[in-house]
């Protein structure tokens, strides 16, 4: 069985416009964390598709929220030895059959965390670099401030079968519930960005494998504020930076 860890941030709209999120609510558990008050009308909308909400602890960072829900499961003993927690932004949608593929892959395989092929478009006609090799020290900077191509991107296009990897987005990270219990999921100190190469990086160094099934797709619309680097974003994106390559 999956759980599905989503961390609501102002997305009350947006969660309640995801027709497929309703489909999926009927065949698996989903979980969102909300990281700030909750509106009326995703209260009534996760009553109505028997959705658990966790309308409390704001202003926590990325990973933080979803260890919170990773914890909420083991407390309640939801979530068992051979299920899967998925961590999935609100801006991604897949849909219920793609899901269902995605565990009967899992269910197949020995890998320890899953990712898919994302896209930036319904037409998948646009593919996001979702995928990547370890970052250099300069890579991401140069980047950024250039607005060029990331040149550690795998090229999805060349990769037709399962295939491991260094590390995936966290906005689709599907784990087995022992790696991400392992792994002590997120670590806390990484507010936002970078705390996915973080946990693949931990999770490497330990033997565990991360796979990207090509196979399987969904959209991710993704609003990528790290690249004014005026915003807080990218003060946050630096941070984590900093942490990741020198502490």
């Amino acid at each position: 069985m999956i759980f599905l860890s989503i961390i609501n941030h102002h997305h009350d709209q947006m969660i309640i416009d995801n027709k497929e999120l309703a489909l999926i609510s009927k065949e698996y558990n989903i979980v969102i964390k909300s990281n700030t008050k909750a509106s009326i009308a995703l209260i009534n909308y996760t009553n109505k598709y028997n959705i658990q909400l966790i309308d409390e602890s704001y202003g926590l960072g990325f990973g933080c929220n979803n260890n919170y829900i990773f914890s909420y499961l083991q407390n309640t003993k939801q979530i068992s030895n051979k299920d899967y927690f998925l961590v999935i932004n609100p801006d991604v949608t897949i849909t219920l059959d793609e899901l269902k593929t995605l565990e009967k892959n899992a269910n197949k395989t020995t890998a320890d965390i899953y990712t898919i092929d994302l896209y930036h478009d319904i037409f998948f006609t646009q593919p996001e670099l979702s995928i990547k090799k370890f970052p250099t020290i300069l890579g991401p900077i140069i980047g950024l401030i250039s607005k060029t191509t990331r040149n550690d991107a795998y090229n999805k296009s060349k990769i037709t079968k399962p295939t491991i990897i260094d590390w995936a987005a966290g906005s689709f990270l599907l784990f087995t519930k022992s790696a991400y219990e392992i792994l002590n999921g997120f670590d806390g100190k990484y507010f936002m960005y970078f705390e996915d190469v973080d946990i693949c990086r931990r999770a490497k160094q330990k033997k565990m494998h991360l796979m990207y099934l090509p196979n399987i797709k969904a959209v991710h619309k993704g609003a990528f504020n790290n690249r004014n680097i005026l915003s807080k974003h990218f003060r946050w994106y630096l941070k984590s930076y900093l942490r990741f390559h020198f502490l």
